[in-house]
């Protein structure tokens, strides 16, 4: 278990009581502020996951709570122990019944809410149910908190009788009252209450008038008030009555208290169920206001690797983490790399510039994350499950004990070294200060050197520049350093992993307008190996920001060239589709008028039986139609073919539909000469080689298109109507009817009919202007007009030979 100093020095008990805060719950509050992170991988892994499904119930529906939950784990105590509970208690536990019934309703109606949340669904899938003791307190108690009548028949019977009792009491006072025997004898014509009984005021005076028994006199002695013995017995009933009730009162209650207590194990487990569930929102809610993701846990036995000490390394990669405590607006994220290249870092650089702050980063959210609870970092920042983690920070110098900064530090080590090992974190703050800076800076090594050898993941802050140095020279240790802006003279908080970091005492001192002459001089004091070091210090810090914005550079480029990538592939997909759509309208083109044809031949059967001299003209006739629906074959061939590479045509002629392959579009050729064609598009004119064009139709093609589309003629009937009417036929009945009826209008030379088909369902309507909309006899169609049928009736305006 890690202990309670470390955890108020890194300010863990801050983030319980924020988490404490967003309970809803008093129960669940109480167990938020009892967390301590735990030591177990599963554990972990299960309580983040808890946390991850509560995150995603809130998202889906943020309106779920576990309702009117209240503390009851006493009351429960009490009736275990055979105490007897008060009406008001039971209002209590009715609405924690009821808020566990609510939210295990909740689960079980949930859209997938198994597959979905399975670690909440086992919770509100346990959550006790109690109809029956839910019922008793209901049928027992009012909204109030009085018991009511249907507690018991009895109950119900003895209050009868106390009102029975009080309406006669009150009769009888009330007569006494207003009546002419004691009338002049009271100070008021008013019924009170004095210890329990009913009482009339009486005056002093006329104390012989009102024979009774004195219950109370008032301060200043003049009223008395007093109990006639006319009314004695009947305030006995009644009081006797209320007696009763109350006896009955208290036997009920110690009923339902004895099943409150039978239950009480499962009650307590309900609490407990929704306790934890609520936690679970409240840590959701913690991570929404914190902006926190959950990180991902290293599992050693997945990824086990072995150090050249042979201690196996945990991970800690955190991306943009951010102290939680601090100001969201104005703290600098920092990222951390730590057990994998290295196992200790040793952060440089000057006084209040964030050294403490990336520890106590590090550490808290360490700390939360084995608390079950989301970091404020990025999504899939690695965290690992330390057994213990081990705090030194700031000034723990002691008066008390009579210990200098350097002993408390000292002391503090000593302890820690005695439980490290390698399932442990250290964090160390200004490692070796507050001694002579030559042992200090050498002990600082030793001590690093022990915690490497140990194999823990440590991360330390110092001044001394041969830790820097050791830190270069020794595998498993890595230099960091926070930056600061000489040009403002304030740090900013960047932490940089690979560079140490310098003092900036001299450049600081001239910044601030210290005499250059001074500065200088302190310059040349300085050893040309600290010189030299800072030189380098300096380039490997020049070359890093290089680096990174080439690297930023890079990436801008690679997202530019994604997104280029993207719109390819979209205008690809856009191109890919238009053309799958032309294909589909040509087919549904050329399916359509092959059905047309079909049925004119159909029709051209049909007028062969019943106009027998006009037989040569059918015959040819019929030879004309199967040569268009050949023709109409092969062009629909044609025309869902055409993304195949055409042949070069041969024979082009003026008039003839081309298809410019390179341009995807189709025009017609106005002229052919030396290879080329003239094509017209629209309004431009293009000149193209014969290879790059692919015939569409001929010429003459375009003529028996136009032939095609005449109406079949196999005589003139002998008298046509002008109009025809299909109300009250089914709309199926009406096609071949209507078909017959426009070629005998047609052929008789009427130049419109009208087609009464009724308003109707609209059905009728439907088929007949559907079908006059594709008769080839018919130019166009449109509704009659208002004094002509309307809606209920189709003029048909026929073609003219």
């Amino acid at each position: 278990m890690i202990n309670q100093v470390v955890l108020d020095k890194l300010e863990y008990r801050a983030i319980l009581k924020r988490l404490s805060a967003r309970c809803g719950f008093s129960v669940a509050a109480d167990h938020a502020l009892a967390l301590v992170p735990g030591t177990d991988l599963f554990t972990v892994q299960r309580s983040l996951a808890v946390t991850a499904e509560a995150v995603e119930l809130l998202t889906s529906f943020p309106d779920v709570s576990i309702g009117g939950a209240r503390d009851i784990r006493g009351l429960i105590e009490k009736a275990e122990k055979g105490g007897r509970l008060q009406p008001g208690d039971f209002l209590l536990i009715g609405d924690t019944l009821r808020a566990g019934r609510e939210l295990r309703r909740l689960f079980l109606r949930m859209p997938e809410g198994q597959e979905r949340f399975p670690l909440l669904y086992d919770q509100a899938e346990g959550l006790g149910q109690f109809p029956g003791l839910e019922a008793d307190i209901t049928r027992t108690v009012g909204p109030r908190g009085d018991v009511l009548d249907t507690a018991s028949a009895e109950l119900g019977h003895i209050r009868k009788a106390v009102r029975t009792a009080y309406s006669r009491l009150m009769e009888r006072l009330n007569g006494l009252v207003s009546g002419a025997r004691y009338g002049h004898a009271l100070q008021e014509n008013i019924v009170t209450m004095r210890d329990g009984r009913y009482v009339i005021p009486v005056r002093a005076d006329a104390r012989g008038v009102v024979k009774g028994i004195v219950h109370d006199t008032s301060a200043s002695g003049q009223t008395l008030f007093v109990e006639p013995f006319d009314v004695v017995e009947l305030n006995n009933r009644w009081r006797e009555e209320q007696i009763a009730e109350q006896r009955e009162i208290d036997r009920i209650l110690d009923v339902l208290s004895g099943k409150v207590g039978d239950a009480g194990a499962d009650l307590s487990a309900t609490v407990e169920l929704l306790a934890a569930i609520d936690l679970a929102f409240a840590k959701a809610r913690l991570s929404f206001t914190m902006n926190a993701n959950r990180p991902d846990v290293w599992d050693p036995r997945d990824q086990r690797q072995e150090n050249e000490h042979g201690h196996a390394t945990h991970r800690i990669r955190l991306d943009h983490a951010r102290h939680p405590l601090l100001d969201p607006d104005a703290v600098v994220p920092i990222d951390v790399v730590l057990g994998d290249e290295y196992r200790v870092l040793l952060i440089t650089g000057p006084n209040t510039g964030g050294k403490t702050v990336a520890l106590k980063t590090v550490g808290l959210l360490t700390l939360m994350a084995q608390t079950g609870l989301f970091i404020p970092a990025d999504a899939h920042s690695v965290v690992s499950v330390f057994d213990n983690v081990f705090v030194d920070l700031g000034d723990e110098q002691s008066i008390e004990q009579n210990l200098s900064t350097f002993s408390a530090h000292m002391r503090t080590i000593n302890l820690m070294l005695r439980d490290v090992n390698a399932e442990s974190l250290v964090l160390l703050d200004e490692l070796g200060a507050g001694t002579d800076p030559q042992e200090g800076s050498a002990l600082a090594r030793a001590i690093i050197s022990e915690l490497l050898n140990r194999g823990p993941l440590v991360i330390a802050t110092t001044h001394f520049s041969e830790v820097k140095a050791y830190a270069y020279a020794t595998p498993g240790v890595e230099n960091a350093s926070v930056e600061f802006d000489l040009k403002s003279l304030a740090p900013t908080y960047r932490l940089m992993i690979g560079i140490p970091g310098r003092s900036n005492a001299l450049a600081i001192a001239k910044r601030l307008g210290l005499d250059e002459r001074i500065v200088e001089d302190a310059r040349q004091l300085l050893s040309p190996d600290d010189e030299r070091a800072e030189a380098l210090i300096d380039d490997i810090r020049r070359r890093r920001e290089q680096l990174i914005e080439q690297q930023a550079r890079l990436e801008q480029t690679q997202q530019e060239a994604r997104a280029l990538r993207v719109r390819a592939a979209r205008a690809l997909r856009e191109a890919e589709e238009r053309k799958r759509d032309v294909h589909a309208v040509a087919l549904a083109e050329a399916e359509q008028e092959l059905g047309e044809v079909k049925e004119l031949r159909r029709q051209l059967e049909r007028d062969r039986s019943v106009a027998p001299v006009h037989r040569p003209r059918t015959a040819q006739a019929t030879q004309e139609i199967k040569q268009a629906e050949d023709r109409l074959r092969h062009f629909k061939r044609e025309r869902v073919q055409r993304v195949q590479p055409a042949e070069q045509p041969r024979d082009l002629r003026r008039g003839d539909r081309v298809r410019i392959e390179a341009l995807g579009q189709e025009g017609e050729v106005l002229a052919v000469s030396d290879g080329t064609a003239e094509v017209q598009l629209g309004p431009l004119k293009v000149r193209q080689p014969l290879s790059a064009l692919a015939r569409v139709r001929s010429r003459n093609d375009d003529d028996e298109e136009k032939e095609e589309r005449r109406p079949i003629t196999t005589g003139k009937p002998a008298h046509v109507p002008i109009e025809i009417d299909f109300r009250g036929q089914r709309a199926a009945d009406v096609v071949d009817e209507l078909d017959r009826y426009l070629q005998d209008a047609y052929l008789y030379g009427l130049p419109w009919v009208r087609i009464i088909h009724g308003k109707g369902t609209g059905a009728l309507r439907n088929v007949v202007r559907e079908q006059l909309r594709t008769h080839p006899a018919v130019e166009r169609a449109e509704s009659a007009r208002a004094g002509e049928g309307g809606e209920g009736a189709t003029v048909a305006h026929l073609r003219q030979t």
